[in-house]
């Protein structure tokens, strides 16, 4: 949260966002270029990056190696957002590092953020890095690692105002990161109508590579040559398998390239023990068990209304978003599938105002404070539009 942030980041202004790559490639140069040499595996889409990236990064670090993991936003700690074998940084290496930046004034917070996970694994000399892109694929500060490998999850309409505003424009953008990798992978969940508008046509599809059959449920086998192996989806919601099938074929795209030898009983137990807090996690707050998750665009909460029918759970959520969110269509997707909507406003420079939220939920309570508005909703209760509210109500919570 804000207010926890090290001056030094915080003077960056969090919501700040630059459309390139010269500052921050300017800045790793003095730097010595601590990424040079690095190999990594850059995640880009509008949903599910996160969960692809913690579920590569639990594969791989199930076959011996040494992962480092950079991804965003964070939901309690700004050091959730670099991560080697699994341990977020420490807070003397984020400050000492961070003071190495400080000189470079100009760097937004997430540039800072990006150069600071570079020069950490560097330090950790991790045998691979796994990135996930802030923001499209053209100018993301994270392309500056010049992956060898991209894998993309799906294309939104997220983002609108810098990425374009209609999906073919974005997908253009999202494409740009898989035209300049040595392999470009294509997520199952990217749509075969907006496949040509991404502009990247050596980019290959992830069953090509692996295959994933649903067995029962969360269970499904995953196949590639020579292998055959039985597996559970680690993440809930059945638009992880979509997720799954893209990390499994980053996986393999990273064996074929020398980096591992992918065995089957590596990548079994690693996906047992993916854990990815705020993406459909129940977890216990005030002595009650909360449901999570981030939905934080039209898409993220239509997947959560479809969650929601399949598992015939109709719970009462408590809501709010940033300011650049379809709330109005949010409002629509979601309000069938809840028993009642609390209202809330977010501790952020970008919170949707409550008369906004109130206009797209009219038959809403109302109660500012996040918190006071989770006590006063009943059970089963959902938090959801925002990892900002997630990460507000995970301060005290544990996994449930």
């Amino acid at each position: 949260m804000p207010d926890l942030l090290p001056l030094s980041l915080s003077r960056r202004g969090p919501s700040r966002i630059r459309p390139d790559l010269a500052a921050l490639e300017a800045t790793l140069a003095a730097l010595g270029s601590p990424h040079a040499g690095l190999r990594s595996v850059l995640v880009v889409g509008t949903n599910g990056k996160g969960s692809t990236v913690a579920m590569l990064d639990a594969i791989l670090a199930a076959h011996g190696l040494r992962v480092g993991r950079f991804t965003s936003p964070h939901l309690v700690s700004v050091s959730e957002r670099v991560t080697i074998d699994g341990a977020p940084i420490t807070d003397a290496t984020l400050a000492r590092l961070l003071g190495t930046v400080d000189r470079f004034d100009d760097l937004t917070f997430f540039e800072t953020l990006t150069a600071v996970a570079l020069m950490a694994f560097a330090e950790a000399r991790v045998d691979i890095a796994v990135l996930e892109a802030g923001m499209g694929g053209r100018w993301d500060a994270t392309r500056t690692a010049a992956s060898e490998i991209a894998g993309l999850t799906n294309v939104g309409t997220d983002h609108a105002r810098w990425l374009g505003t209609t999906r073919e424009a974005i997908a253009h953008d999202k494409g740009a990161a898989l035209a300049a990798a040595a392999v470009g992978i294509v997520g199952p969940g990217v749509d075969a109508a907006i496949r040509p508008h991404l502009d990247a046509p050596a980019a290959i599809d992830a069953a090509t590579l692996v295959g994933l059959e649903v067995v029962d449920g969360p269970r499904c086998v995953a196949s590639w040559p020579g292998a055959r192996v039985e597996v559970t989806v680690p993440l809930d919601g059945p638009h992880q398998r979509d997720n799954l099938q893209l990390a499994l074929a980053l996986a393999r795209a990273a064996a074929d390239r020398g980096w591992l030898s992918l065995d089957p009983g590596c990548v079994r137990g690693g996906l047992q023990r993916v854990t990815w807090p705020g993406r459909l996690s129940w977890h216990h707050i005030e002595g009650r068990r909360v449901l999570l998750d981030g939905a934080h665009n039209l898409e993220a909460a239509t997947a959560l209304a479809a969650t929601l029918e399949a598992v015939s759970l109709r719970p009462h959520l408590v809501f709010s978003c940033l300011d650049d969110k379809p709330v109005e269509a949010m409002a629509r997707v979601l309000s069938p599938v809840v028993a009642s909507v609390t209202l809330c406003v977010l501790d952020d420079e970008r919170a949707m105002p409550m008369e906004r939220l109130q206009a797209a939920f009219p038959d809403a309570r109302t109660v500012a404070d996040p918190r006071l508005a989770l006590a006063r909703t009943p059970d089963p209760a959902l938090a959801a539009g925002s990892l900002r509210l997630v990460g507000t109500l995970l301060e005290d919570a544990e996994v449930a």
